[in-house]
């Protein structure tokens, strides 16, 4: 009896001493989980040429890469982006936004999230003549600046301009807090 009481305390003692020895050792900072631009595309064609109808569509998809630099699991949470165009203003026209909900990205590990987003021909009218993109031309310099701009959007011409944001934090060690991390970017679509 004395010998498998020996036997047993051997047996915890190992487990207890051996199984910690994967463990990662907890960190004493948190780095951002980095957001790339992984490809971007555009899911369809458009007619080549005006009149175009109210309920034409572009349809672009954004995949982004999130990386986790850490040696523990990470969380993202409230990651948002705008893509914009040129439109002649220093502001520049907002054309897809999007966020994507808490993502857990394991330690040293990569994910991606996906945002597809149809872009309404009839639908960004409003922005050209509340933003006065048109200049002093009224409603028919407007039509003929969303025609250009939907034209060069069409025959991939555009560039697009990506600002975003996203929040970082480590579950595990709640102590750290959390890291906001801004983000810029720029991509042209690839034809069709």
């Amino acid at each position: 009896m004395k010998r498998a009481l020996i036997l047993l305390m051997v047996v915890v003692l190992g487990l207890g001493v051996f199984g910690c020895a994967g463990l990662k050792p907890a960190p004493d900072k948190m780095m951002p989980v980095k957001v790339t631009m992984d490809t971007v595309e555009r899911l369809n064609a458009i007619a080549a040429k005006p009149p175009y109808q109210g309920t034409d569509v572009l349809v672009y998809k954004i995949n982004f890469k999130l990386s986790n630099p850490n040696n523990v699991l990470a969380k993202v949470d409230n990651l948002y982006f705008e893509a914009k165009i040129d439109d002649g203003t220093k502001e520049k026209m907002i054309v897809l936004a999007g966020s994507m909900p808490s993502m857990f990205i394991p330690a040293g590990g990569e994910a991606t999230w996906s945002y597809t987003d149809p872009l309404l021909y009839g639908g960004f009218f409003g922005q050209i003549i509340t933003r006065g993109v048109a200049g002093d031309t009224g409603m028919k310099g407007a039509a003929q600046k969303r025609e250009e701009i939907w034209q060069n959007l069409g025959a991939d011409k555009m560039k697009f301009f990506v600002d975003g944001n996203a929040i970082t934090s480590l579950p595990d060690f709640p102590n750290l807090g959390t890291v906001y991390n801004q983000f810029k970017m720029e991509f042209s679509v690839p034809g069709l």
